[in-house]
């Protein structure tokens, strides 16, 4: 994907606000005489929508009697005043009304939208602790933080859906790595290149960049986004305590005061969530150690458009690709364009000669025991013997019984009783790792004409693999 049409088509792109914003400026209208302009900017900051919306008129009407940029809310209700600020705003566009059909991109806006509205909770919450006198441009700097996401949300929602799943069901792979392989860019490149697009005031686009994380001020940002993101699904992401030292850090707290301050911020965003109709990361509290639960009912039918266009991809992916990336790219094909429910790709220890599960894609505890498959290179079973050479594996039909008692106990034990397929991924004359896959704990067989598709996507990954990456 090209990002600088897409910086183009965005930028130019009508933007639409949240239902509850247009509700709510109805019934500030109705007192306008009344109505302060820090009234206007809580309602504005509930809704980054809104408040780019505000930014950007702002930001356009700049004179030469106003040299300094508008870099809040009420700052530029009070430049250009009520008034004209109802008028400018009367007639907007309702978010869920325009994606009333295109449930994934409204589902998916509206969960970047709850999420950053997390975000600038947080942050203002540090914010307020660091007693900085301009909390509201690090409110604002959080709110807007992942504005690309959500406009991607709303204009490329099967990309954005496929980078989440990606992310769901590979543990441990970089947000950053999951774009890069879906987009070509990061989320992160296309919000700094519409902020300077849209020319937002200079100290925004500094407070959301993340290559000046040494400033307390942007650190305040960051924080208050990764803390967001990380428990918009519970309070047990891994990530998660590096937050709090984070933010211990930047405050010289203790860790039950950090702790304290997170829970206190969480229950106060907790109180606008029927706006976006997203559960709040409150909604789990106190944290309690463990996973987080996949839901369960993952794909089942073969998609060839979803197959076809990730074979496509993976050949396509730059010579920079993180490895782990490129194999999550493969392992989606395998499980959402084949209808394969579990997906294992491992790794080979090259010190240890151990074949090692990276990650597993699969419906709720499906995954678990295939996570413990670990085996050694050179033994007598199987999986062992694959591993001699490239080559893959149909254990199914009437291979199934000649090839299934090769396994040895502890393997036939993980793997369940059902068919599966197996491909032994090399670069060169070096074993790289392993791909086991099949249809569930449910033990469906699996047909013989899977084998030559999902042969074809592990050749492609393996020669993907095999692409010597450039020296930095």
């Amino acid at each position: 994907m090209d990002m600088q049409p897409l910086v183009a088509t965005l930028d130019a792109a009508e933007l639409p606000v949240l239902g509850a914003t247009l509700v709510s400026m109805i019934q500030l209208k109705r007192d306008e005489e009344r109505v302060s302009g820090r009234e206007i900017s809580r309602m504005v900051l509930r809704d980054p929508l809104m408040a780019l919306r505000v930014l950007r008129f702002a930001q356009a009407r700049k004179t030469e009697r106003q040299p300094t940029e508008i870099t809040t809310i009420e700052h530029a209700v009070m430049m250009h005043g009520v008034t004209r600020f109802f008028r400018e705003f009367a007639a907007m566009p309702s978010l869920e009304q325009t994606f009333a059909q295109d449930p994934v991109a409204l589902r998916g806006a509206l969960a970047v939208i709850s999420r950053a509205q997390h975000a600038a909770t947080y942050a203002r919450a540090i914010a307020g602790q660091r007693a900085d006198l301009e909390s509201d441009e690090v409110t604002i700097g959080a709110l807007l933080h992942d504005l690309a996401e959500l406009l991607l949300w709303c204009h490329q929602p099967q990309a954005e859906a496929q980078i989440d799943y990606l992310l769901t069901h590979a543990r441990g792979l970089r947000s950053a790595s999951a774009q890069k392989v879906v987009l070509g860019f990061t989320h992160e490149d296309l919000q700094l290149a519409l902020a300077s697009a849209w020319k937002l005031p200079q100290m925004l686009q500094l407070l959301m960049d993340g290559h000046h994380a040494t400033r307390p001020r942007v650190r305040n940002v960051l924080v208050g986004v990764a803390i967001a993101r990380h428990s918009a699904r519970g309070w047990h992401d891994p990530a998660l305590p590096d937050d709090f030292k984070a933010t211990r850090e930047l405050l010289g707290l203790t860790d039950d005061q950090t702790w304290r301050l997170i829970r206190q911020a969480a229950l106060q965003a907790a109180n606008d969530w029927k706006i976006y109709g997203v559960r709040p990361a409150a909604a789990w509290l106190p944290a309690l150690p463990g996973q987080v639960p996949v839901e369960s009912g993952g794909p089942h039918r073969v998609d060839v458009q979803v197959f076809r266009s990730t074979l496509q991809r993976i050949g396509e992916l730059p010579t920079d690709t993180e490895p782990a990336a490129a194999a999550a790219l493969a392992m989606y094909g395998l499980q959402v364009g084949l209808g394969l429910r579990r997906v294992l790709y491992a790794e080979v220890n090259a010190k240890t000669q151990v074949v090692q599960p990276r990650f597993c894609f699969a419906d709720g505890d499906d995954g678990a025991p295939w996570y413990q498959l670990a085996f050694r290179l050179g033994d007598a079973d199987l999986l062992s013997r694959l591993m001699n050479k490239m080559q893959g594996a149909w254990i199914g039909g009437d291979n199934y019984a000649r090839l299934a008692k090769l396994l040895d106990p502890g393997q036939r034990s993980r793997i369940g009783g059902g068919e599966f397929l197996a491909f032994s991924l090399f670069s060169g004359s070096e074993p790289r790792g392993f791909i086991l896959a099949d249809r569930g704990a449910s033990n469906l067989p699996i047909p013989e004409t899977l084998y030559a598709p999902f042969k074809a996507l592990c050749l492609a990954l393996a020669q993907r693999l095999g692409v010597p990456r450039p020296v930095a």
